[in-house]
């Protein structure tokens, strides 16, 4: 298929077996498009199937999924395109009109890219909307203050990288910001409280000496 891909003029295409070994691979990887084989006796009924889809949004919201069934009834097919498929297709179609349809997503995403790029900031399960100032974690909204939200932001703008905390404190509270540093351990704790959840894995990280990470 890698091959294949490449002589219809799209990207390198990366094979994963599992519904969790997707999950991981969206945690470090953007693709421009996915494309999911169900095969039915893995995915015996409809909700399990359904599930599976709102897992893949919530790791992927702004990404165009395809989803490939090996039965197509019409019922299937319009419960996984309300359970969050871009489109849907049958196992019997036909190799060049797949990639034909993965070529117009690819060109759509492209297109709608900019904009939703500028947009939406995604990292591992947290997903935050710059002009609507929203905040996802695993799925549920969180509630940030103003200051809580920039830092969030700056750290996400910046992750995996390790800040400096005066590099915090000027872009958060800007370059004339004067005054007592221990104002970052007080918004770091608030965020923490808001952002971290016991049954996932930390995202905001203290490296002592020198500043905050966000992996």
């Amino acid at each position: 298929m890698a091959s294949s891909a490449q002589q219809q003029g799209l990207p390198s295409v990366e094979t994963v077996c599992s519904l969790e070994g997707c999950l991981a691979w969206l945690a470090h990887s953007t693709p421009v498009a996915l494309l999911w084989q169900v095969d039915h006796t893995t995915l015996p009924n409809r909700s399990i199937l359904t599930e599976a889809l709102e897992q893949l949004r919530r790791a992927a919201p702004a990404m165009p999924l395809l989803v490939q069934l090996d039965t197509a009834t019409p019922e299937e097919r319009i419960a996984v395109l309300d359970g969050g498929a871009d489109d849907v297709i049958s196992s019997s179609c036909n190799p060049g009109e797949l990639w034909a349809r993965l070529r117009v997503w690819r060109r759509r995403s492209r297109l709608a890219g900019g904009d939703r790029a500028a947009d939406l900031l995604c990292h591992r399960d947290l997903q935050v909307g710059i002009k609507s100032r929203t905040v996802l974690r695993a799925g549920k909204p969180l509630k940030l203050t103003v200051k809580e939200f920039d830092l969030l932001l700056y750290l996400l703008r910046h992750k995996q990288q390790v800040m400096p905390r005066l590099e915090i404190l000027k872009a958060v509270w800007g370059e004339t910001w004067v005054g007592d540093d221990n104002l970052l351990d007080v918004y770091v704790r608030y965020l923490r409280r808001k952002v971290e959840r016991p049954d996932l894995e930390p995202l905001i990280h203290t490296v002592r000496g020198v500043g905050f990470v966000l992996r």
